[in-house]
């Protein structure tokens, strides 16, 4: 007897692509900003990064069916870098800008060949798979700094909680459509609880919260539920309401220690918005911006003169300007669209995770630069494009194609079977054949009429 493999070759090779890809994107440094230079940090990414490329293209070749990608989502991309190259060369600092849109070119291209490659769900299920994977050993080797810190970063790769939280946070919200779809088994039930809990120790307010949302609307989506989940859902309601009356673990979750104007202020990220938006309307930098090196902008604070712009959209306002900002709305939108049309299966898994990623934009940066978020933004949106085409099936085997033939005409042959000639114990009297005398044929050297067929 044969046993098939848990994992096939194909989906093995497409996860090795993607891991790479991730491994490239993701920051090794936490909080030293790309500035132009060249470093062996800056050197291995970019190997890294290109060793993905050189994968996706090896798995293109490989695959003895290819499809095509839409033009509109590249189109718009396109157009946003390069709105954002040319506000790089306005402004005199074009070098940086000019090496990431580079950077976010080769990641586009990478994810260009693998969408190409492989059929949608296979595309999709294996990018998340390496998400929660490199989330998964950013968290457990970041141990350390969350019992020394009380927020769980990243050790392997060195990342910031937040980043750790934007990994996990997929991967936690794909297992949840599967719970609503396949219902509780031991390995979503596992993976989800763990992916779930990494969210909660990084401390990131806003992807708990967008988790949550992302998982209800994925429950919803996949209704009816199997019985297990809503057994499992059922049993979950009063340790819910029983942890949101009687104690204050809620409120110390979205308080973190914080006072009433940092909560105000988002914990100051207010200040730096308000920087971008009072960039004056007769400037180049409004219209189309400063160029994708632009992460920070000059603050008059006491403390500190400058400060991280935490948004992808403010970012993108400050990078690309007005023209770069209507164009990723121009995106999203037609993406979500796409989404909502999309047939069952890839609506219950796309919606809640364009609801994860974009709602988690507005309060952090990633949706626009080759970040591990754009990655699987640009997937999304490519998958669900309708100038999409995916690989055509592969064609049945001759053997099965007779095999379906040969079925087809059996009910012709059964059917032909009740009519043919009966035997003597059909024989019947002349007198009860009479009415059917047209059927019956009479015979000579016998006393009664048989039966015949025409």
């Amino acid at each position: 007897m044969r046993v098939r493999a848990p994992v096939s070759g194909r989906q093995a090779a497409f996860f090795a692509v993607w891991l790479l890809l991730v491994f490239s994107v993701v920051s090794w440094r936490p909080g030293v900003l790309f500035t132009g230079g060249v470093d062996p940090v800056v050197i291995s990414k970019a190997l890294v990064g290109f060793a993905a490329f050189i994968g996706a293209a090896i798995l293109s070749r490989a695959s003895r069916r290819h499809g095509r990608v839409g033009a509109r989502s590249l189109l718009l991309l396109f157009l946003l870098v390069g709105a954002s190259s040319v506000g790089a060369l306005a402004a005199g600092d074009a070098t940086p800008s000019l090496v990431l849109t580079a950077r976010i070119i080769l990641v586009a291209t990478t994810v260009v060949l693998l969408v190409a490659s492989g059929p949608p769900m296979l595309v999709l299920s294996t990018l998340l798979f390496a998400l929660g994977a490199v989330g998964l050993l950013s968290a457990i080797t970041g141990i350390p700094e969350f019992l020394a810190d009380g927020r769980l970063g990243g050790g392997i790769p060195d990342m910031a909680p937040n980043e750790v939280a934007g990994l996990a946070g997929p991967a936690a919200v794909a297992l949840a459509v599967d719970v609503g779809r396949r219902g509780l088994r031991p390995a979503n039930s596992i993976g989800f609880i763990t992916f779930a809990a990494i969210v909660f120790a990084t401390g990131s307010r806003t992807t708990l919260l967008v988790v949550g949302i992302a998982v209800v609307l994925a429950l919803l989506l996949a209704a009816p539920l199997p019985r297990s989940t809503s057994i499992g859902l059922l049993a979950l309601m009063p340790i819910v309401y029983v942890i949101a009356t009687f104690t204050d673990f809620i409120e110390q979750v979205a308080i973190r220690g914080q006072s009433a104007s940092e909560l105000a202020s988002l914990s100051s990220r207010t200040i730096a918005w308000t920087a971008v938006l009072d960039v004056p309307f007769d400037t180049w930098a409004k219209w189309i911006g400063d160029g994708l090196a632009q992460k920070t902008v000059a603050v008059n604070q006491r403390w500190w003169d400058s400060q991280v712009l935490d948004s992808s959209w403010v970012s993108v306002l400050a990078q690309a300007g007005i023209i770069g900002t209507l164009l990723l709305v121009v995106w999203v939108l037609s993406t979500a669209v796409d989404a909502i049309r999309s047939d069952r299966m890839l609506r219950t898994l796309t919606v809640p995770l364009l609801v994860l990623v974009i709602a988690r934009s507005f309060l952090e940066n990633g949706l626009i630069e080759s970040s591990a978020i754009f990655a699987l933004f640009l997937t999304i949106s490519l998958v669900l494009e309708p100038g999409t085409i995916y690989p055509r099936p592969p064609r049945q085997p001759r053997y099965q194609l007779l095999r379906a033939l040969e079925e087809r005409q059996a009910p012709a042959t059964a059917s032909e079977g009740r009519h043919t000639a009966t035997t003597a114990s059909d024989v019947r009297p002349a007198a009860a054949t009479a009415p059917e005398g047209r059927h019956t044929a009479p015979t000579a050297s016998a006393g009664h009429d048989v039966t015949t067929t025409r």
